[in-house]
């Protein structure tokens, strides 16, 4: 019967147990460790492979036909991706039946899958082969029948061994179903589907093949050889590859040593007595006895087994109240804000009252940084970063929590701290991650708080690192916001220059005609107030566009300005256009012998043209203004000169009072609160005085109170 036409059997890569041992070292590993070891470890277990590749190909589901590898999925998927895979495997671990039960059945499964990745690599190497990397993608594939199908029995019966159909049978046993129709719901390369579905065809049906297909199927044999369940594969090996028995042998005992070595890595422990695989032909020698034979397990789960389950549900445990801390720093705002919520976490996981932080610069200093609440004088105490001699500084060297009370004793730095914290001893918690020290977190504490603290240890550090991680962010956030916002300035800047640049060529022509106008009228007293008053608003405006480029001149001896002066100014430069269309008298009540005051004349006269412009627009069918000034009011002791606008339109709500001077949407006709009258409590912020308003149903009325300064001098 041909294979081809056998179905293939379908299940989900994330239900495939991964062994413990080897989830546990991916969580505590560093993802930098020397040699790229992270990487290399996360393809050394055929269900966390699979769960990696069936992500990339979920993620990308277009191959271009490249070669398929544990190291080309990482790259697509990127670590963070890669270690929240781990991560959730971990947790399934845990939470699942199999995480109960001894790892005897899946200590095997992991050694043979192991044995046949190397294999495969070994011989893609030993002919040639231009893709290693698929051939050892190719041979922990294989694992995944038996692995799916001992994990189904395991669920179904909810013990191991509890009769024949659940043993773990031979690999030569089982069909390729379960692994073909992964490969086939990933679509990888029908290279490598071949390879893992005929990898147990019948070796003169594979002669012609893909020399994938032929590597697979000997790396498959070779691994039964070694596991004591088939004899040596020579006739695969003679006719796929030219191979004699000396070749595999040493081909296999290269495998065998590396999956040893692979096994210590992770903890993953065999008994010494070994079993002996089956004898070699007649007038075979064979090769490193003890190297091939195979590698039985303890019957029971032993301690070292054990243990790492209890360190995995630990490691997991962590995770959570890891993500329980980024929570609550993500909520931060700014280093101080950032600082006491690192407080408040290490109070919830370890119970330790808030310490004093020292906070890295960048001159390779430490500066203390003490909370509300905690003394002050603290700031005047710094740490270098390099070359100290107290415990302080040998924890910033080591880069690891340390404490007075059992480590050493330290240095006196180390005893002030104490006494500034009011405890006993000082705990050192560096916040460094990715290289980067960003703060020193100096916890005082008690004996009685120390074998809690030394369990804890692993879980400082990674506090440690979550905290540094937080205000690297942070602060990383903040150049970027800075960043941003001097580009933005810098840009409308520009485009301010050249605003001003276009504006001062019509203006300056304008001046220009008004001084010719001036001497044509010599003889018209009126018309030359006008000009006069018109050239004053062309100063004022080309004033104005300055001051959107250039720094405001510093004020010149101010001699004082006539108030009164200004007011007839405005009142007759609006009258024409503002006034007259919109049917509006104007009414003054101005104060006799009002001296001469020192402010700044253009930002009083800005202030005043915005006041009666919104009092015209509060009246579009007409109405009156009224403008009063008065001398020597006097608020708190302090003499003022008083100018009150008032008008007789609708008066203002509640609601627009409320925010009358912040710059909202603008409802002329009624409630006429627009960006004019926050322009205005701008200017009078900027002269030194007050405004006030009162809303009737009679109108609106402005108060504006003046300093009443003469010459540079208080008149009381």
């Amino acid at each position: 019967m041909k294979k081809d036409s056998q179905p293939v059997e379908r299940t989900d890569a994330g239900l495939l147990p991964c062994l413990p041992h080897v989830l546990l070292k991916l969580l505590t590993m560093d993802e930098a460790e020397p040699g790229g070891l992270w990487l290399q470890a996360i393809g050394e277990d055929p269900a966390l492979t699979a769960r990696i590749i069936s992500a990339w190909r979920t993620k990308d589901a277009d191959s271009n036909g490249a070669p398929a590898s544990v190291a080309r999925a990482i790259a697509a998927l990127g670590t963070d991706r890669v270690r929240a895979i781990v991560r959730n495997a971990a947790i399934q671990h845990i939470f699942s039946p199999f995480s109960s039960h001894p790892c005897a059945d899946l200590k095997k499964h992991w050694w043979r899958a192991i044995l046949c990745a190397n294999l495969a690599e070994q011989l893609s190497l030993r002919t040639a082969y231009p893709h290693p990397e698929e051939a050892r993608l190719a041979g922990i594939l294989c694992a995944l029948d038996p692995l799916a199908r001992w994990a189904a029995s395991f669920k179904k019966n909810g013990e191991i061994g509890t009769g024949p159909a659940e043993e773990v049978r031979p690999q030569n046993d089982l069909q390729p179903r379960i692994a073909a129709g992964l490969v086939l719901e990933w679509r990888l390369h029908p290279f490598l589907a071949d390879a893992i579905r005929y990898h147990q065809e019948a070796v003169d049906q594979l002669a012609d093949t893909h020399p994938l297909v032929r590597i697979v199927h000997l790396a498959n044999s070779l691994a039964n050889y070694l596991t004591g369940t088939e004899p040596l594969p020579l006739d695969a090996g003679r006719l796929f590859f030219d191979l004699e028995a000396l070749d595999l042998d040493r081909l296999a005992a290269a495998a065998h040593q590396s999956a040893a070595e692979i096994a210590r890595t992770f903890s993953v422990e065999f008994e010494e007595k070994t079993a002996e695989p089956p004898e070699p032909p007649p007038g075979e020698r064979r090769l490193h006895r003890n190297a091939l034979a195979g590698m039985p397990l303890q019957a029971v789960e032993s301690p070292v087994d054990a243990q790492i389950k209890l360190d995995l549900a630990r490691e997991v445990r962590d995770l959570a109240l890891m993500d329980s801390l980024r929570d609550l720093l993500s909520e931060a705002n700014g280093l101080n804000d950032m600082l006491t919520k690192c407080a408040e976490g290490a109070h919830m996981l370890f119970g330790l009252a808030p310490p004093l932080y020292l906070v890295a610069d960048k001159a390779n200093t430490l500066r203390a940084h003490p909370l509300p609440g905690q003394d002050p004088r603290a700031l005047e105490l710094t740490l270098t970063t390099q070359g100290g001699r107290s415990l302080a500084a040998v924890s910033l060297s080591k880069n690891l929590p340390l404490n007075s009370l059992s480590d050493h004793a330290g240095t006196v730095l180390d005893r002030q701290l104490s006494r500034l914290l009011s405890s006993s001893g000082v705990l050192y918690l560096p916040f460094a991650a990715k290289g980067t020290l960003s703060a020193l977190a100096a916890f005082g504490i008690e004996p009685h708080q120390l074998p809690r603290l030394v369990k804890q240890r692993r879980l400082l550090s990674r506090f440690g690192r979550a905290c540094a991680q937080a205000l690297q962010s942070d602060m990383a956030s903040g150049s970027r916001n800075t960043e941003q916002t001097r580009e933005k300035l810098s840009a409308t800047q520009a485009q301010a220059r050249r605003v001003v640049h276009e504006v001062n060529n019509p203006l300056s022509i304008m001046k220009n005609y008004v001084k010719l106008l001036a001497m044509k009228l010599e003889d018209d007293e009126d018309a030359r107030n006008d000009l006069r008053i018109f050239n004053d608003e062309i100063d004022r405006i080309a004033s104005i566009i300055r001051s959107l480029t250039s720094p405001a001149p510093a004020p010149a001896a101010d001699t004082g300005i006539d108030i009164n002066g200004i007011i007839r100014d405005l009142i007759e430069l609006s009258s024409d256009a503002l006034f007259a269309p919109a049917k509006i008298s104007v009414k003054t009540h101005l104060a006799e012998n009002l001296p001469p005051i020192s402010t700044q004349r253009d930002k009083l006269k800005q202030i005043l043209l915005n006041l009666l412009k919104n009092a015209a627009e509060a009246m579009p069918g007409g109405g009156t203004i009224t403008i009063v000034t008065r001398d020597n009011v006097n608020r708190d002791g302090r003499p003022y000169v008083e100018i009150m606008i008032s008008d007789t339109g609708p008066g203002m709500s509640a609601e627009v009072m409320a925010h009358l001077f912040e710059p909202v949407a603008s409802a002329k006709g009624g409630d006429h609160a627009g960006l004019g009258l926050a322009i205005v409590n701008k200017l009078v912020e900027e002269i030194h005085a007050s405004i006030t308003c009162i809303s009737e149903r009679s109108g609106l009325t402005f108060h504006l109170l003046i300093p009443r300064t003469i010459a540079g001098k208080r008149v009381r």
